[in-house]
Protein backbone atom coordinates (compact mmCIF):
# COMPACT_ATOMS: atom_id res chain seq x y z
CA UNK A 1 0.00 0.00 0.00
CA UNK A 2 1.39 3.45 -0.71
CA UNK A 3 1.67 6.37 1.90
CA UNK A 4 -1.15 7.87 1.16
CA UNK A 5 -3.63 4.95 1.18
CA UNK A 6 -1.86 3.87 4.50
CA UNK A 7 -2.48 7.22 5.50
CA UNK A 8 -5.91 7.10 4.58
CA UNK A 9 -6.69 3.79 6.28
CA UNK A 10 -5.10 5.10 9.54
CA UNK A 11 -7.19 8.34 8.97
CA UNK A 12 -10.71 6.26 8.69
CA UNK A 13 -9.72 4.01 11.48
CA UNK A 14 -9.15 7.38 13.79
CA UNK A 15 -12.42 9.05 12.26
CA UNK A 16 -14.41 6.06 13.50
CA UNK A 17 -13.01 5.64 16.28
CA UNK A 18 -13.81 9.73 17.19
CA UNK A 19 -17.78 9.12 15.45
CA UNK A 20 -17.85 6.21 17.76
CA UNK A 21 -17.40 8.89 21.14
CA UNK A 22 -20.25 11.15 19.16
CA UNK A 23 -17.46 13.54 18.89
CA UNK A 24 -17.52 14.96 15.59
CA UNK A 25 -20.16 15.63 13.27
CA UNK A 26 -18.44 14.00 9.68
CA UNK A 27 -15.10 12.83 8.88
CA UNK A 28 -14.21 14.23 5.18
CA UNK A 29 -17.69 15.63 4.58
CA UNK A 30 -18.94 18.26 1.99
CA UNK A 31 -18.76 21.64 2.01
CA UNK A 32 -20.63 24.48 0.21
CA UNK A 33 -17.49 26.30 -0.58
CA UNK A 34 -16.82 26.16 -4.86
CA UNK A 35 -13.36 25.83 -4.56
CA UNK A 36 -12.43 24.44 -1.32
CA UNK A 37 -8.85 25.55 0.40
CA UNK A 38 -6.60 22.79 0.19
CA UNK A 39 -3.60 23.49 2.17
CA UNK A 40 -0.24 21.58 1.60
CA UNK A 41 1.23 22.36 5.08
CA UNK A 42 0.23 23.00 8.51
CA UNK A 43 2.05 25.32 10.88
CA UNK A 44 1.34 24.64 14.62
CA UNK A 45 2.02 27.93 17.05
CA UNK A 46 1.26 28.76 20.68
CA UNK A 47 1.83 26.81 23.64
CA UNK A 48 1.22 23.60 25.23
CA UNK A 49 -2.47 23.29 24.30
CA UNK A 50 -0.71 22.49 20.65
CA UNK A 51 2.72 20.82 21.23
CA UNK A 52 3.33 17.20 20.77
CA UNK A 53 6.87 16.39 22.30
CA UNK A 54 9.78 16.17 20.10
CA UNK A 55 11.84 14.19 22.95
CA UNK A 56 11.54 10.59 23.85
CA UNK A 57 8.99 9.38 23.40
CA UNK A 58 8.08 11.33 20.73
CA UNK A 59 4.17 12.86 20.78
CA UNK A 60 3.10 13.08 24.11
CA UNK A 61 0.63 15.80 24.80
CA UNK A 62 -0.37 18.20 27.39
CA UNK A 63 -3.72 16.11 27.71
CA UNK A 64 -3.78 12.40 28.32
CA UNK A 65 -1.99 10.39 26.20
CA UNK A 66 -3.16 7.00 24.99
CA UNK A 67 -1.40 3.98 25.78
CA UNK A 68 -1.13 0.64 22.75
CA UNK A 69 -3.36 -1.64 23.14
CA UNK A 70 -2.13 -4.82 25.73
CA UNK A 71 0.78 -2.01 26.27
CA UNK A 72 1.56 -0.31 30.00
CA UNK A 73 4.51 2.21 28.60
CA UNK A 74 4.23 2.48 25.20
CA UNK A 75 1.76 5.19 23.81
CA UNK A 76 -0.17 5.68 20.78
CA UNK A 77 -0.11 9.52 20.04
CA UNK A 78 -2.67 9.44 16.81
CA UNK A 79 -5.75 8.41 19.98
CA UNK A 80 -7.02 11.08 22.05
CA UNK A 81 -5.78 13.39 19.43
CA UNK A 82 -5.08 17.11 20.39
CA UNK A 83 -7.12 19.96 18.47
CA UNK A 84 -5.54 20.41 15.51
CA UNK A 85 -4.61 16.99 14.67
CA UNK A 86 -8.27 16.82 13.73
CA UNK A 87 -7.60 19.27 10.78
CA UNK A 88 -4.13 17.40 9.81
CA UNK A 89 -5.77 14.01 9.63
CA UNK A 90 -8.56 15.67 7.61
CA UNK A 91 -5.99 16.41 4.53
CA UNK A 92 -3.71 13.36 5.48
CA UNK A 93 -0.69 15.41 6.97
CA UNK A 94 1.34 13.41 8.84
CA UNK A 95 3.94 15.23 12.04
CA UNK A 96 7.37 14.23 12.40
CA UNK A 97 6.85 13.55 16.36
CA UNK A 98 3.78 11.47 15.78
CA UNK A 99 4.18 8.96 13.02
CA UNK A 100 3.74 5.79 14.58
CA UNK A 101 3.21 4.52 11.13
CA UNK A 102 6.58 4.89 9.42
CA UNK A 103 4.71 7.40 6.98
CA UNK A 104 7.00 10.18 6.47
CA UNK A 105 6.24 13.44 4.76
CA UNK A 106 5.46 15.40 7.81
CA UNK A 107 3.35 18.41 6.45
CA UNK A 108 2.14 19.69 10.21
CA UNK A 109 5.12 21.28 11.78
CA UNK A 110 5.25 21.81 15.41
CA UNK A 111 6.66 25.28 16.45
CA UNK A 112 4.38 25.76 19.53
CA UNK A 113 6.37 25.46 22.77
CA UNK A 114 5.29 24.82 26.07
CA UNK A 115 5.23 28.35 28.31
CA UNK A 116 4.73 30.50 25.18
CA UNK A 117 3.21 33.81 25.29
CA UNK A 118 2.01 36.53 22.87
CA UNK A 119 5.53 37.63 23.02
CA UNK A 120 7.36 34.70 21.91
CA UNK A 121 4.74 34.11 18.81
CA UNK A 122 6.97 35.94 16.15
CA UNK A 123 9.97 33.77 16.94
CA UNK A 124 8.10 31.07 16.53
CA UNK A 125 7.05 32.89 13.19
CA UNK A 126 10.73 33.54 12.36
CA UNK A 127 11.43 29.98 12.88
CA UNK A 128 8.89 28.29 10.87
CA UNK A 129 10.21 30.82 8.09
CA UNK A 130 14.08 29.65 8.86
CA UNK A 131 12.72 25.91 8.39
CA UNK A 132 10.47 26.29 5.35
CA UNK A 133 11.21 29.11 3.46
CA UNK A 134 8.52 31.50 2.01
CA UNK A 135 5.15 31.43 3.20
CA UNK A 136 2.29 31.10 0.42
CA UNK A 137 -1.48 31.01 -0.10
CA UNK A 138 -1.53 27.18 0.37
CA UNK A 139 0.21 27.51 4.19
CA UNK A 140 -2.04 26.73 6.92
CA UNK A 141 -1.09 27.89 10.49
CA UNK A 142 -3.04 26.84 13.85
CA UNK A 143 -2.69 29.32 16.69
CA UNK A 144 -3.41 28.95 20.42
CA UNK A 145 -1.72 31.03 22.97
CA UNK A 146 -2.98 33.69 25.30
CA UNK A 147 -3.69 31.14 28.62
CA UNK A 148 0.28 32.13 29.90
CA UNK A 149 -0.24 35.38 29.86
CA UNK A 150 -3.12 35.24 31.70
CA UNK A 151 -1.94 32.75 34.74
CA UNK A 152 1.80 35.06 34.41
CA UNK A 153 -0.06 38.61 35.64
CA UNK A 154 -2.38 36.51 37.66
CA UNK A 155 0.41 34.71 39.76
CA UNK A 156 3.19 37.38 39.64
CA UNK A 157 1.50 40.92 39.59
CA UNK A 158 -1.62 40.01 41.29
CA UNK A 159 -1.17 37.76 43.48
CA UNK A 160 1.35 39.95 45.03
CA UNK A 161 -0.92 43.07 45.15
CA UNK A 162 -4.80 42.20 44.70
CA UNK A 163 -6.31 45.51 44.92
CA UNK A 164 -8.61 47.28 42.50
CA UNK A 165 -5.79 49.21 40.67
CA UNK A 166 -3.43 45.67 39.85
CA UNK A 167 -7.04 44.34 38.80
CA UNK A 168 -7.66 47.40 36.36
CA UNK A 169 -4.03 47.25 35.10
CA UNK A 170 -4.13 43.42 34.32
CA UNK A 171 -7.09 43.41 32.40
CA UNK A 172 -5.72 47.00 30.44
CA UNK A 173 -2.41 44.97 29.87
CA UNK A 174 -3.91 41.89 28.69
CA UNK A 175 -6.40 44.06 26.16
CA UNK A 176 -3.22 44.89 24.57
CA UNK A 177 -1.76 41.68 24.99
CA UNK A 178 -4.93 40.51 22.93
CA UNK A 179 -4.46 43.03 20.70
CA UNK A 180 -0.95 42.29 19.63
CA UNK A 181 -1.73 38.71 18.61
CA UNK A 182 -4.48 40.19 16.31
CA UNK A 183 -2.10 42.06 15.10
CA UNK A 184 0.61 39.74 14.64
CA UNK A 185 -2.36 37.41 13.15
CA UNK A 186 -3.15 40.30 10.84
CA UNK A 187 0.90 40.91 9.66
CA UNK A 188 1.20 37.29 9.31
CA UNK A 189 -1.46 36.81 6.36
CA UNK A 190 -0.01 39.12 4.47
CA UNK A 191 3.98 38.26 4.96
CA UNK A 192 4.40 37.12 1.65
CA UNK A 193 2.23 37.73 -1.83
CA UNK A 194 -0.56 35.64 -1.85
CA UNK A 195 -0.40 35.08 2.18
CA UNK A 196 -1.01 32.07 4.39
CA UNK A 197 -4.03 31.46 6.16
CA UNK A 198 -4.59 30.98 9.89
CA UNK A 199 -7.00 29.44 12.16
CA UNK A 200 -6.84 31.70 15.29
CA UNK A 201 -8.45 30.65 18.69
CA UNK A 202 -9.35 32.20 21.48
CA UNK A 203 -7.93 30.96 24.99
CA UNK A 204 -9.97 29.24 27.32
CA UNK A 205 -11.68 31.13 29.91
CA UNK A 206 -9.20 30.38 32.90
CA UNK A 207 -11.71 30.79 35.80
CA UNK A 208 -13.01 27.27 34.68
CA UNK A 209 -10.21 25.66 35.40
CA UNK A 210 -9.48 23.48 38.47
CA UNK A 211 -6.63 25.61 39.23
CA UNK A 212 -9.75 29.07 39.64
CA UNK A 213 -11.48 26.25 42.17
CA UNK A 214 -8.53 25.86 44.16
CA UNK A 215 -7.11 29.35 44.43
CA UNK A 216 -11.19 30.56 45.37
CA UNK A 217 -10.47 27.85 48.33
CA UNK A 218 -6.99 29.14 49.13
CA UNK A 219 -7.38 32.57 48.65
CA UNK A 220 -11.19 33.14 49.42
CA UNK A 221 -10.86 36.70 50.03
CA UNK A 222 -9.43 37.91 46.45
CA UNK A 223 -12.16 37.03 43.98
CA UNK A 224 -9.31 34.76 42.13
CA UNK A 225 -12.64 33.41 40.12
CA UNK A 226 -14.24 36.67 38.87
CA UNK A 227 -10.58 38.04 38.28
CA UNK A 228 -9.24 34.80 36.23
CA UNK A 229 -13.13 35.44 34.27
CA UNK A 230 -12.40 38.96 33.53
CA UNK A 231 -8.26 38.40 32.67
CA UNK A 232 -9.60 35.72 30.05
CA UNK A 233 -12.68 38.22 28.75
CA UNK A 234 -10.09 41.55 28.27
CA UNK A 235 -7.29 39.21 26.43
CA UNK A 236 -9.91 37.90 24.20
CA UNK A 237 -12.56 40.59 23.62
CA UNK A 238 -9.36 42.46 22.24
CA UNK A 239 -7.89 39.49 20.16
CA UNK A 240 -11.86 39.46 18.49
CA UNK A 241 -11.72 43.03 17.50
CA UNK A 242 -8.36 43.51 16.22
CA UNK A 243 -8.28 40.36 13.54
CA UNK A 244 -9.51 40.84 10.37
CA UNK A 245 -12.04 38.51 10.57
CA UNK A 246 -13.78 38.20 6.94
CA UNK A 247 -13.19 34.75 6.34
CA UNK A 248 -10.33 35.06 3.85
CA UNK A 249 -7.33 34.34 5.65
CA UNK A 250 -8.32 33.77 9.40
CA UNK A 251 -10.46 31.19 10.61
CA UNK A 252 -11.57 32.32 14.19
CA UNK A 253 -12.54 29.20 16.44
CA UNK A 254 -13.77 29.96 20.21
CA UNK A 255 -12.43 28.07 22.57
CA UNK A 256 -13.98 29.79 25.43
CA UNK A 257 -17.20 29.50 24.30
CA UNK A 258 -16.60 25.77 23.71
CA UNK A 259 -15.50 25.29 26.94
CA UNK A 260 -18.62 27.37 28.34
CA UNK A 261 -20.76 25.45 26.83
CA UNK A 262 -19.13 22.09 28.20
CA UNK A 263 -19.65 23.62 31.94
CA UNK A 264 -23.03 24.76 31.47
CA UNK A 265 -23.86 21.44 29.76
CA UNK A 266 -21.88 18.85 30.65
CA UNK A 267 -24.18 15.58 29.99
CA UNK A 268 -24.32 16.89 26.14
CA UNK A 269 -21.12 16.44 25.79
CA UNK A 270 -20.33 12.83 27.37
CA UNK A 271 -18.99 14.95 30.10
CA UNK A 272 -19.83 13.55 33.77
CA UNK A 273 -16.33 16.24 35.54
CA UNK A 274 -16.32 19.21 34.62
CA UNK A 275 -13.95 20.71 38.00
CA UNK A 276 -10.73 17.99 38.73
CA UNK A 277 -7.94 17.08 37.05
CA UNK A 278 -8.09 13.43 35.66
CA UNK A 279 -4.42 12.88 35.89
CA UNK A 280 -2.45 11.70 39.09
CA UNK A 281 0.60 13.29 37.44
CA UNK A 282 2.32 15.93 35.24
CA UNK A 283 2.13 16.85 31.69
CA UNK A 284 2.88 15.71 29.37
CA UNK A 285 3.46 12.41 30.84
CA UNK A 286 -0.31 11.42 31.94
CA UNK A 287 -1.66 8.38 30.42
CA UNK A 288 -4.55 6.70 30.63
CA UNK A 289 -3.03 4.18 33.16
CA UNK A 290 -1.91 7.35 35.40
CA UNK A 291 -5.39 8.37 36.07
CA UNK A 292 -6.75 9.38 39.75
CA UNK A 293 -8.84 6.84 41.11
CA UNK A 294 -12.45 6.43 38.92
CA UNK A 295 -10.71 8.60 36.46
CA UNK A 296 -11.88 9.14 33.06
CA UNK A 297 -9.85 10.44 30.14
CA UNK A 298 -13.04 10.88 28.18
CA UNK A 299 -15.82 12.48 30.60
CA UNK A 300 -13.65 14.21 32.49
CA UNK A 301 -13.32 18.19 31.07
CA UNK A 302 -9.92 18.61 32.61
CA UNK A 303 -6.49 16.60 32.13
CA UNK A 304 -4.33 18.71 34.94
CA UNK A 305 -5.80 21.74 36.81
CA UNK A 306 -4.88 24.00 33.72
CA UNK A 307 -4.72 22.19 30.51
CA UNK A 308 -7.92 20.72 29.17
CA UNK A 309 -8.57 16.52 28.46
CA UNK A 310 -9.16 15.31 25.18
CA UNK A 311 -13.11 15.68 24.99
CA UNK A 312 -12.12 19.24 24.93
CA UNK A 313 -9.66 19.05 22.39
CA UNK A 314 -11.65 16.76 20.46
CA UNK A 315 -14.70 19.38 20.38
CA UNK A 316 -12.09 22.08 19.19
CA UNK A 317 -10.82 20.09 16.44
CA UNK A 318 -14.06 19.31 15.34
CA UNK A 319 -15.02 22.95 15.49
CA UNK A 320 -11.16 23.81 13.60
CA UNK A 321 -11.89 21.14 10.88
CA UNK A 322 -14.98 22.79 10.21
CA UNK A 323 -13.78 26.36 9.79
CA UNK A 324 -11.20 25.21 7.36
CA UNK A 325 -13.34 22.90 5.33
CA UNK A 326 -15.89 26.07 5.22
CA UNK A 327 -14.42 29.01 4.94
CA UNK A 328 -13.95 31.17 1.66
CA UNK A 329 -9.69 30.81 1.84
Amino acid sequence: MNLMGKLARRTSALCAALLALGMVASCGGSTEQIDPFAPTRMLVLGDEMSVLTKLQPQGRKYSVNSLVTGSNVDLDCVVLPIWHQAVAYTYLFSYEECDPSGLGGNAAKIYAVPGAKVEDIPAQIERARLVNGSFSRTDLFTMLVGANDVLDLYQRVYLADPTTDTYNAIVVELQARGARLGQIVNELTTLDVSGPKVLLSTIPLMNLTPYAYQQAIDRPAIGAVAALYEFSQAFNTALRVNIVNDGRFIGLIELDGLLNAGVNDPSRYGLTNITQAVCAVDLPDCTTGTLVPNGNAVTWLWASDLWMGPTAHLNLGNFARGRVLGNPF
